[in-house]
């Protein structure tokens, strides 16, 4: 055969061969906020990858319903054809996603169902959730069931005990599927023993499987997740931010902060819980701040501040919470923000008490002025030349700034908290490593 025609033919079973790569991605244990990034970033190397379908390997009792309904959107968005292996069991969450998937196969023994809304009171008792949350559940739960061409009613009586099918289950009773129920009422194509056998029902053998890697990236957004975790992050990031404000130029409180919030705002949103209306919140929240900083008061924290903390915090909750967030997981996330919060005000408060008796200019920069004068040594006796001196302020001061006195530029601390650029200003005391300064009125 002639070199050109060998290169056709071997170029043919490439052609061939492309696509038949299928992605296993696993769900073993409890359905975590770090499940959303995993399916994410599987659903997308499917995808690039062109593979010819994705299996869900379900062994899980359930998880977050958030996070479940963010990973079933991902697996009804996607164009590659999906499949769901009961290898064992799938409750409430898992149940959710097999249901998403366009066919169903349950390992022998398996079982998919019980699927209604718990949550956990403060003394570690589990409950029921209240009829609207079950409402909303039931309704998702249809609506998946209906997209795939199932039954409806019997995916809401998994979740809801008050729907009764004649035949499969009575009312009063959670509705759990076996692998032979599911089969009678098309709730499953079969029983496979492997996934091997899978790929052989489902007319995708011979296939490789490909699986991706539950990364630490994944555990991390599970870590960050935590209400007190995240609370940390809001606490270092509101501080940062604030300390940065009343300085000059930008350093590390700005930098920090802004990592924390990052971290925050990041790992929430690959959780599926920080959506649009929580960045929202926040920038509206840190505009407000700023007006009242630097338009409206200049040294009184008033209307405009309160309700940007206020706004700042709406962000941080929204982003904590979705629509199937328990009572008990709602109220330590509204407590988790109050005390960061509260805890970020706190040591802003002893930041400011602390910086005017401080040998550090704000940013860790010693004032050369204070190592000039501990060097000539004057006493605190002698009158000091810069008591009196006039002049202008060459940045805004709130409270450490710049300002120039007969050609001279010193650092300077504001008396009044805050003195806006341009004013006129004079050295009021000089404590040898700060200059302090009040606002003289024109005219």
């Amino acid at each position: 055969m002639p070199r050109k025609a060998w290169v056709f033919v071997v170029l043919g079973l490439v052609l061939l061969g492309q696509g038949k790569d299928v992605w296993v991605i696993t769900v073993e244990g409890e359905i975590g906020r770090g499940m959303v990034s995993y399916f994410q970033r599987g659903f997308s190397e499917a995808e690039k990858a062109g593979a010819s379908a994705i299996i869900l390997e379900l062994s899980t009792p359930g998880g977050y319903l958030d996070a479940a309904q963010a990973c079933r959107d991902l697996i009804l968005g996607t164009k590659i054809p999906t499949i769901a292996y009961v290898n064992r069991e799938a409750y409430s969450a898992g149940a959710l996603l097999a249901l998403a998937c366009e066919r169903i196969y349950f390992a022998p023994g398996g079982v998919m169902g019980a699927a209604t809304p718990v949550y956990f009171d403060p003394q570690g008792r589990m409950e029921e959730a209240p009829e609207k949350v079950v409402s909303a559940v039931r309704a998702l739960f249809r609506a998946t069931a209906e997209v795939r061409g199932r039954n409806p009613l019997v995916a809401e009586a998994m979740v809801d005990r008050d729907v009764e099918i004649p035949g499969l289950v009575e009312r009063g009773k959670l509705l759990t599927l076996t692998a032979k129920a599911a089969r009678e009422w098309g709730y499953s194509e079969g029983e496979a023993a492997s996934l091997a056998e899978v790929l052989e029902l489902s007319g995708l053998a011979p296939a490789v499987l490909r699986a991706p890697e539950y990364r630490w990236i994944d555990q991390f957004v599970d870590v960050l997740t935590n209400p007190w975790v995240a609370a940390l992050l809001i606490a270092v990031g509101a501080l940062g931010l604030l300390i940065e404000t009343f300085t000059p130029g930008f350093g590390l409180p700005g930098t920090v902060g802004l990592a924390a919030l990052a971290l925050f705002f990041w790992s929430h949103y690959l959780a599926g819980l920080a959506g649009w209306e929580s960045f929202v919140f926040f920038l509206a929240g840190i505009i407000a701040i700023l007006l009242e900083v630097f338009v409206f008061t200049a040294t009184d924290f008033g209307l405009a501040g309160i309700v940007g903390l206020v706004l700042i915090g709406l962000g941080f909750y929204t982003a904590m919470t979705g629509p199937f967030t328990g009572p008990a997981e709602a109220a330590s996330a509204l407590g988790a923000v109050a005390l960061a919060l509260v805890a970020s005000l706190i040591g802003f408060a002893l930041f400011l008490t602390w910086i005017p008796k401080s040998r550090l200019r704000l940013g860790g920069v010693v004032l050369k002025a204070a190592i000039e004068e501990r060097a000539v040594g004057r006493l605190p006796s002698q009158p000091s030349p810069y008591v009196g001196k006039k002049g202008k302020a060459l940045t805004d001061l709130h409270p450490v700034g710049k300002a120039e006195f007969a050609g001279e530029q010193l650092d300077v601390v504001a008396e009044e908290g805050f003195i806006p650029k341009g004013s006129t200003v004079e050295i009021v005391r000089d404590e040898g490593y700060r200059k302090v300064v009040r606002r003289i009125k024109e005219g």
